[in-house]
C-alpha cells in the first residue's frame, strides 16, 4: 500500500512516485472535462490516489498538489460556486497547455543551434532540450542533428567539477528549500558551516555562484561553489522553508565588477589615458559615467584625448587593483583618501623591491621541494599541475580534496520530474498519431533516449509510472513496455488529455534565456539576430516571478565587435581589426579570415588566419578595438584545423609563454593564489609561484593589481622592469 492510502506500488519505484501519478492524474482529470468543474468530493473520489485517504490527509495532499503545480505554472483555478455550494475546481486548456509565443521558423532553428552548440557542455542540456521538444512539437526536423556550428563552448574542468552541486542548489531554489554546507571563506580564509535560503544560481564566465540568505551573516552573500567543502543537504524535511523577498532579482548581481560587490561605500574619479580610454568606455561604461578629461593636447603617442571616469566603489582594495592593472594609462584622481591609500601601496611594493621578502636562491629551493619547477624557466609540463593540485589540497585544506573529486557528471542539472513526464506523454502521444490505424507501434529505445536526453534506465522507471496514471479512473492514459532494444507504445489509449505540450515551466523559460547568455547572443550567419529577437519574445512570455539563473560575462564582450566577427565567422567575410595586444600595450592593424568563436575561460575568442602574421592566429574580442566586415568573401583553409580548436578551444597564453617569473606573495593573498593554480609554502604564511609571461609589460601589469603584496624575485629583467614602473607611478601620487 503507498504512504498516502493509494493503490499498492511494485517495488523499485522512487520515494516521489505517488505523488506523481496523483498529479499527472489530477490535471488528466480536470483537462477531459473542459466546461466542467469538479468538487473536491468528486477529485477524491475520481483521482488516482486520493480516494483512500483520511479527510486531513486529502485537503493537504490536494493542497500541496496545486501548489506544486502552479509553481510549475499550471494553475487550476478555484470558484467558490453558489451561495452554500461546494468549491467547484478547473483547469483551463490556456492554464496547462503551450501558449503560442509566435516563434518564427528562424527563430526556433536559432533556438535549436543553441542546444546542438552547448549539449554536454551545459548544465541544464536536459531542461533545454524539452524546452525546445515543446517549442518544436510538429516540427522535429528541427532538433535533428545539424552540421557542427561555427561556435564552440568549451567549460573548464575546474568548472565543471564546482558545478557538482548545481542539481542540488537547483532543488532548492526551485522549491524554496533551506540547505547547509560547509563553506571556505577566502576572505577570512575560515571554514564554517553555513545554512543558507538559496534566491539563485549566477553563472560569471565560467564560475557559478549562489545568492542566498545567510543565516550566519544575517544578510544575502554571494557563495562560489568551487569554494564549498561538503555536500549541500536540505536543512530540513518539510517541502518549503522560506519565499525569497518579492523585490529580489538576481539580474541585480550580473555585470558587476569586483569593486562594486557590496554596499556602496564612496565614489572615486579615475583619469585613464587615450590609448586605454577605448577599453574602459567598451567593457566598464555600464559601471559609472565617462567625460572628456578636457585639459589639453593628448599625450604624445595617442589617437584621442584622456577621460575621466566615475564610479560607485564598495570595496577600495578592489578598484585599486584595477587601477594599477593599468599601470601608467591610469590615475586614481579621487577621493584624496582613497589616492593616498594607492600611494602607500606602491610604497610597500617599492620598499619590498629594494629589499626582497626572500632570498632567491632559498626561494627557488623551496619551489623545487613543491614539485613545481625552479621558477627560473618555462611553464612545468602538462602533466606537472595534477601533482601540484593534489599537494595544495593535502597542505590547505584535508577534506577539499573527496569534494574535488567528485563525478564530473553529477554537474549536470535535470529537469523536474513532473515536466519530464508530461514530455514523454507527449512524445508517445505523438508516436501512435504517426502510426495511424496501428493498433501498437515500436521505438528503439535508443532514439527514445537521444530524442528526451534520458538514459534507459531511466526512460524504463518513468514507463512504468505513466502507465498507472489515469483520469478519474475512466481508462489508462498512455500504455508502454520495453521489450528488447524497443520500446512497444500501445495506441489505443484512452485519453488524449498529454497529446498537446504542456507550458514551458519557468525553469524551462529561465534555461532557454540562460543558453542564449551564455551564447551572448551570438550564433553566426542568420542566427544572430534570430537568437536575439526569440529570447525577447521569451522574456514575454515568462511569468511575472523573476528567473532564478542567469548568466554574465566577466569582460562584457563589445555587442557591435562580436556582431562583426559572428557575421564574419558564419559568412566567410573578411574582416578588417585594430587589435591591441594586451603583452605589448600596442595595437596593430590586421586583416583576418575568422573561421571559428569559441567560449572559454569566460571570454570569447576567435580563430582565424591572419594575412599579415601568414598564419593561424587567436584573437580575444575583448581585446579588438575596432572591427570592420568587408564583403570580400574567403574559402576556408585547411591549415586552420578549426576541429583542433573546437574540441580543445584556445591554448591559454602561460603555455605559449616563453619566460617564467618566480614570484612571492604576502600572506594575504596567498591562499587567492594557491586558489588559481599551484604553489609553494613560504614562511609566515606567504606563498611562492612561478608567473609565465611573454612580456614584461604584461607582467608588471599582472603583478601591479597586488600592489605591494606580490614582488617578483626573478628573473632580474622582470624585477628591474616593475621597480621602473612604481617608481614612476610614486612620482605621479606625489
Amino acid at each position: 500500500m503507498s504512504p498516502q492510502g493509494g493503490a499498492p506500488r511494485e517495488e523499485g519505484f522512487s520515494k516521489d512516485a505517488d505523488k506523481l501519478i496523483r498529479r499527472l492524474s489530477l490535471v488528466a482529470f480536470l483537462l477531459s472535462r473542459p466546461g466542467r468543474p469538479a468538487t473536491a468530493a468528486e477529485i477524491r473520489r475520481r483521482v488516482e490516489g486520493y480516494a483512500l485517504m483520511s479527510d486531513d490527509a486529502f485537503k493537504r495532499r490536494f493542497y500541496e498538489d496545486r501548489a506544486e503545480l502552479a509553481a510549475l505554472g499550471i494553475a487550476i483555478a478555484a470558484d467558490g460556486g453558489e451561495a452554500g455550494e461546494a468549491e467547484l475546481y478547473s483547469l483551463p486548456a490556456s492554464a496547462y497547455y503551450l501558449p503560442a509565443i509566435e516563434l518564427t521558423p528562424a527563430e526556433l532553428s536559432a533556438l535549436a543551434a543553441c542546444l546542438f552548440v552547448l549539449e554536454d557542455r551545459f548544465a541544464y542540456s536536459e531542461p533545454l532540450r524539452l524546452a525546445l521538444l515543446s517549442l518544436t512539437h510538429g516540427r522535429p526536423e528541427l532538433l535533428a542533428p545539424a552540421a557542427p556550428t561555427p561556435v564552440s563552448v568549451l567549460p573548464e574542468r575546474e568548472a565543471r567539477r564546482a558545478a557538482s552541486a548545481l542539481p542540488k542548489l537547483q532543488q532548492a531554489v526551485v522549491a524554496g528549500k533551506t540547505v547547509s554546507f560547509s563553506y571556505y571563506s577566502i576572505g577570512r580564509d575560515e571554514e564554517r558551516e553555513r545554512t543558507v535560503d538559496p534566491y539563485g544560481l549566477l553563472l560569471v564566465g565560467d564560475e557559478w555562484y549562489l545568492v542566498a540568505w545567510c543565516h550566519l551573516r544575517k544578510a544575502i552573500r554571494t557563495f562560489r561553489l568551487s569554494r564549498l567543502r561538503s555536500r549541500v543537504t536540505f536543512a530540513t524535511r518539510a517541502p518549503h522553508d522560506f519565499a525569497a523577498p518579492p523585490d529580489f532579482s538576481i539580474d541585480d548581481y550580473l555585470d558587476r565588477p569586483p569593486w562594486q560587490l557590496g554596499e556602496q561605500a564612496g565614489r572615486a574619479t579615475v583619469r585613464v589615458t587615450a590609448d586605454m580610454a577605448w577599453w574602459v568606455e567598451a567593457h566598464f561604461a555600464r559601471c559609472g559615467t565617462i567625460v572628456p578629461a578636457g585639459d589639453g593636447a593628448p599625450p604624445a603617442g595617442t589617437d584621442g584625448s584622456d577621460i575621466l571616469f566615475t564610479t560607485a566603489y564598495a570595496s577600495a582594495g578592489q578598484l585599486i587593483a584595477w587601477v594599477l592593472s593599468m599601470g601608467a594609462a591610469a590615475e586614481l584622481v579621487e577621493p584624496p583618501a582613497l589616492r593616498a591609500e594607492l600611494r602607500a601601496e606602491l610604497e610597500l611594493l617599492a620598499g619590498r623591491l629594494k629589499r626582497p621578502p626572500l632570498d632567491t636562491l632559498r626561494a627557488a629551493d623551496l619551489l623545487a621541494a613543491a614539485g613545481l619547477g625552479d621558477g627560473g624557466g618555462p611553464e612545468p609540463p602538462a602533466s606537472a599541475p595534477s601533482r601540484a593540485e593534489r599537494q595544495k589540497a593535502a597542505a590547505r585544506h584535508a577534506d577539499a580534496s573527496s569534494s574535488s573529486a567528485r563525478a564530473e557528471a553529477d554537474w549536470q542539472v535535470e529537469a523536474d520530474r513532473f515536466t519530464r513526464l508530461t514530455t514523454l506523454l507527449t512524445y508517445l502521444h505523438d508516436v501512435c498519431r504517426k502510426a495511424g490505424d496501428a493498433d501498437e507501434t515500436p521505438v528503439p529505445v535508443a532514439e527514445v533516449c537521444a530524442r528526451l536526453d534520458t538514459t534507459p534506465a531511466a526512460l524504463r522507471a518513468d514507463v512504468r509510472l505513466l502507465n498507472l496514471v489515469n483520469f478519474g479512473g475512466e481508462g489508462t492514459l498512455v500504455w508502454a513496455e520495453v521489450k528488447g532494444a524497443d520500446l512497444v507504445v500501445t495506441c489505443d489509449v484512452a485519453s488524449s488529455a498529454f497529446a498537446r505540450p504542456a507550458r514551458l515551466s519557468p525553469l524551462q523559460v529561465d534555461t532557454l534565456l540562460l543558453a542564449v547568455e551564455v551564447l551572448g547572443g551570438q550564433l553566426p550567419m542568420e542566427h544572430g539576430a534570430a537568437l536575439r529577437s526569440a529570447a525577447q519574445k521569451l522574456r514575454r512570455a515568462r511569468r511575472a516571478a523573476p528567473p532564478a539563473v542567469a548568466a554574465g560575462e566577466r569582460l562584457p564582450a563589445a555587442e557591435p565587435i562580436l556582431d562583426a566577427v559572428s557575421t564574419a565567422v558564419g559568412e566567410h567575410r573578411l574582416l578588417d581589426i585594430e587589435y591591441w595586444s594586451e603583452g605589448s600595450g600596442t595595437t596593430t592593424t590586421r586583416t583576418v579570415e575568422p573561421s571559428l568563436l569559441v567560449r572559454t575561460r569566460g571570454e570569447w575568442y576567435y580563430v582565424a588566419w591572419c594575412r599579415r602574421s601568414q598564419g593561424t592566429r587567436t584573437f580575444r574580442v575583448a581585446t579588438t578595438k575596432r572591427a570592420v566586415l568587408r564583403a570580400e568573401r574567403f574559402e576556408p583553409r585547411p591549415e586552420v584545423e578549426v576541429e583542433v580548436y573546437r574540441r580543445e578551444g584556445v591554448r591559454s597564453s602561460a603555455r605559449l609563454a616563453p619566460r617564467s617569473a618566480l614570484v612571492w606573495y604576502a600572506p594575504d593573498v596567498a591562499r587567492y593564489v594557491a586558489e588559481r593554480g599551484p604553489a609553494a609554502p613560504a614562511p609566515g604564511g606567504a606563498c611562492l609561484a612561478t608567473q609565465p609571461y611573454g612580456d614584461e609589460r604584461w607582467l608588471t601589469h599582472e603583478l601591479l593589481r597586488f600592489a605591494g603584496e606580490a614582488v617578483p624575485l626573478a628573473p632580474q629583467p622582470a624585477v628591474a622592469a616593475l621597480a621602473d614602473l612604481v617608481a614612476r607611478l610614486l612620482r605621479r601620487y606625489a
